[in-house]
């Protein structure tokens, strides 16, 4: 105790001595200062590769040997530079922090072979954390890296390629906002008429957000056994055989049933029960349902084949315009209204039987494999508000929770809807490679997408291959509300999901199975709640303690840098101002 009051006495004076008795409550300047000189740079020719190339002064080429294409310039690299090659090769520096924690990475880089954007992995530590986009460029410019969990001393960062073919000049880390790991999204759905049942949910969604995460499993598609042979009334059945499985691998069955309502558009003739799959689910199961819809439109007018791939997947698949959809007076306007119709009917079931869903259309758009994203984000997203419009206004389906599945490449803000129609921001993770499940946790990924809605929304794992295991969920501070492997080997073979490691998520604490869901239909609901913290509690971990002390007094010795919310609670006395009276106080507390 007496070293805690030596060191309070010595920040006391020399808060006096540095004239900050007085700090306002903003410490926006002093946190923006503060992460310029935390601010650390590493040069890729200084670090290591394993079948690329390492050049220490910059050129000027050709992305074509044979003269064709476009002239780059790497001149302005900072010194030398690395070179990514072919698939499978590395670049790799070694960094070193000071204290454990996340950080957000920058990298120079200089992509002119590919007229779009070529992707890499990150791995941090020899573990996985995601993909990183590098969109076409001709010079060396700066791009986000995501934000990463990083272990006090050295550190290993590599860029493995994925899809290769990169140059990269100098890496730069920095502390990340620690608010990134306090998560606080917004309690209020997009839609203001959203029905008490939804609104449930939505506030127990909210309540688990960063303190647990909720199992899910996509259902197979189509009939699987579904209703082959009883009752008419029982949709689900016993002899499923992801469920089956779970119940037989880990003893648990999971809380949220992904169901796709892929047989459903305007003139459909089978009818999977996909939506009657959904009401029993939750009415009779108690679970939570998330719903998919794989929109099937017509490969040509007047056709009766449907699919959703575009063209340039197959010559058989569709080359039906969004674009032309959008415009009315169009056939294919014509088929896009009927479409909404019909699966409006279907959402209706739900809704008169006050079953609130997970609601995830036009997935996986950023990607162009699927007709609704092939024409690029500007029809995309009209298309998506004109199905909320729909769907929402015209229908008055008030049970559906909005989810949009997002990416982290450079151009994934052009495509987002907007906040006003958006819930929850879902990414579909598939990084199993060569044969070996990806336990990875992707926090890159998962605070990338935090950042893109400013922590607003909640981030899922809408859809996945490997569950990440516990340890590299708890290490990394990925909180990701829930994850949905995909249906038959994506959930049972152990080249994706290791049974061992499905039966230690399943079975702990951290993990949300169908047998620990509340009663949805009595949950309280919740508005925004008063999100101040506890005064003194500057570290937001909850609790009033000693390391709270020592975080205050490193801030004002500007050691620190606090967030928003922190310097909040560092105000103890309530004065409007951070100063020694405030830790002087607070130490108090513990003398």
């Amino acid at each position: 105790m007496k070293h805690l009051k030596k060191h309070a006495a010595a920040a006391c004076a020399l808060a006096a001595v540095c004239g900050i008795t007085a700090l306002p409550l903003s410490s926006a300047s002093l946190s923006a200062a503060a992460a310029d000189t935390a601010v650390q740079k590493y040069e890729f020719e200084d670090g290591k590769t394993s079948g690329g190339k390492i050049y220490d002064s910059g050129w000027k080429g050709n992305t074509q040997e044979d003269g064709s294409g476009e002239d780059f310039d790497l001149t302005n690299a900072s010194g030398g530079f690395s070179y990514l090659d072919q698939k499978g090769t590395t670049v790799s520096l070694e960094v070193t922090v000071e204290e454990a924690g996340l950080y957000e990475l920058a990298i120079s880089y200089c992509e002119p072979y590919d007229s779009n954007k070529k992707v890499q992995y990150l791995n941090v530590n020899g573990v996985n954390q995601g993909e990183v986009s590098f969109s076409h460029n001709l010079k060396f410019e700066e791009t986000s890296g995501g934000v990463v969990m990083l272990d006090k001393g050295v550190n290993t960062i590599e860029l493995s390629a994925y899809w290769g073919y990169t140059f990269f000049d100098y890496l730069t880390i920095k502390p990340a906002d620690e608010s990134l790991s306090n998560l606080s999204p917004t309690r209020q759905l997009s839609n203001p008429n959203a029905s008490d049942a939804a609104k449930r949910l939505y506030s127990y969604l909210c309540d688990q957000y960063g303190k647990h995460i909720i199992s899910g499993q996509q259902e197979y598609c189509g009939s699987h056994n579904y209703n082959l042979y009883a009752d008419p009334t029982n949709y689900i059945k016993d002899n499923e055989q992801e469920f089956e499985y779970l119940q037989e691998t880990t003893g648990k069955m999971c809380a949220i049933r992904g169901i796709d309502f892929l047989n459903y558009y305007d003139g459909a003739t089978w009818d999977d029960n996909a939506a009657e799959r959904a009401v029993q689910w939750v009415s009779e199961y108690k679970g939570i349902a998330a719903l998919v819809w794989h929109w099937r439109v017509p490969s040509e007018k007047g056709g009766t084949e449907r699919n959703f791939y575009v063209e340039s997947a197959s010559a058989n698949y569709t080359t039906f315009s969004i674009s032309k959809a959008l415009e009315e007076g169009t056939w294919e306007n014509k088929v896009l209204m009927a479409d909404i119709a019909e699966i409006a009917k279907q959402l209706k079931k739900l809704k008169d039987a006050d079953v609130p869903v997970l609601w995830r259309p036009l997935h996986e758009a950023e990607g162009a494999w699927f007709w609704w994203g092939a024409e690029g984000p500007e029809p995309c997203k009209k298309l998506y508000r004109l199905l909320y419009d729909q769907l929402t206004n015209v229908y008055g389906l008030d049970n559906l929770i909005w989810v949009w599945n997002s990416y982290t490449y450079s151009t994934s803000p052009d495509w987002y809807p907007g906040d006003d129609v958006v819930d929850i921001v879902g990414y579909d993770k598939y990084n199993a490679v060569d044969g070996k499940p990806n336990l990875s946790s992707i926090s890159s990924t998962f605070y990338s997408l935090v950042q893109s809605t400013n922590g607003q929304k909640m981030v899922a794992m809408a859809e996945n291959d490997t569950i990440p295991s516990l340890e590299n969920l708890e290490k990394d501070r990925a909180r990701w509300l829930y994850f949905c492997p995909w249906y038959m080997n994506y959930l049972t073979s152990e080249q994706n999901n290791p049974a061992d490691n499905l039966k230690e998520i399943y079975n702990s604490e951290y993990c949300i199975t169908l047998d620990e869901l509340p009663d949805l239909k009595s949950y309280p609901i919740t508005s925004e709640p008063d999100d101040s913290p506890a005064a003194g509690d500057v570290n937001l971990d909850g609790e009033v303690r000693i390391s709270d002390v020592i975080l205050l007094q490193k801030y004002l010795l500007r050691q620190e840098t606090l967030s928003k919310k922190q310097t909040q609670a560092a105000d103890y006395d309530k004065s409007g101002a951070v100063d020694g009276k405030d830790l002087a106080a607070l130490r108090e507390k513990f003398s």
